[in-house]
């Protein structure tokens, strides 16, 4: 059994530690300050990294400068065979751009951060009736030739996309991507909190700053137009992702 003197020191050196930590965490005025924990969750969504693929055009909105391949994953839809990646591969994504927010607005942040989610997955399920044919751009040889003889027999002719194309098409998010971080940084939607509460009813309301660095600053004219809020610069420092390669076979299939 413990002695009372032994007890006695324990008790003691207890009340000295506990009086360590309250003054590790006192403020100036001698008052508890704002915990790690609560500062961390503040800027937590300060910046929102915007992953973009190489080849497919495949988006991916993180939190963090780098991809967490779970999570990420389940950002990216099955829209048929082969569109959806078993794996990440660093070699393949990389940061298209990086919205900044002022220091304190990581809730801006976060709300633009599920907006911008909300729109991406409406863009991969709700498309319109003509996405299912083929744009310009995509036409074969073949098509071409069926469309002028077509229009020999004054018929108009819509080569339309296989279910490979209809996914490929489907998987290339990035234009839509800079388009919508383009609305919804301006304010628009409901509930967007970039547009900070007017004064009075009849004010408009103030829109936050926002900063965008870009990998490839020509990548912000798939955008009509910009607020004046947003400003734009290089991403001089772009930060690859780090993802977990062991075990990846050379010649692997995945994007």
């Amino acid at each position: 059994m413990m002695s009372s003197g032994s007890r006695s020191r324990v008790t003691q050196w207890s009340a000295r530690l506990h009086s360590c930590i309250r003054q590790l965490h006192a403020g100036a005025g001698g008052q508890l300050g704002p915990s790690a924990g609560s500062l961390g969750r503040q800027s937590h969504g300060e910046k929102i990294w915007v992953f973009s693929h190489r080849r497919s055009e495949q988006t991916i909105y993180s939190l963090e400068d780098k991809l967490d391949g779970f999570h990420a994953l389940k950002q990216l839809p099955f829209n048929g065979k082969k569109t959806k990646p078993a794996k990440l591969r660093k070699d393949y994504w990389a940061p298209m751009a990086m919205i900044q927010f002022p220091q304190g607005q990581g809730e801006v942040g976060r709300s633009v951060y599920q907006k911008l989610r909300e729109l991406k997955h409406l863009h991969e399920v709700a498309w319109p009736k003509d996405f299912r044919y083929k744009r310009p751009q995509e036409f074969t040889e073949a098509d071409k030739k069926k469309i002028a003889e077509e229009k020999e027999k004054g018929r108009d002719y819509k080569p339309v996309r296989t279910k490979a194309e209809r996914g490929i098409a489907l998987n290339a998010q990035k234009k839509n991507a800079i388009a919508d971080m383009a609305t919804v940084l301006g304010g628009h939607g409901s509930g967007n909190k970039v547009a900070a509460s007017p004064a009075s009813h009849d004010d408009q309301p103030e829109l936050v700053h926002v900063s965008i660095s870009w990998a490839n600053d020509e990548d912000k004219n798939y955008a009509e137009s910009w607020s004046t809020n947003v400003s734009h610069e290089l991403l001089n420092k772009p930060v690859y992702n780090k993802l977990d390669r062991e075990g990846e076979r050379e010649g692997e299939s995945g994007a």
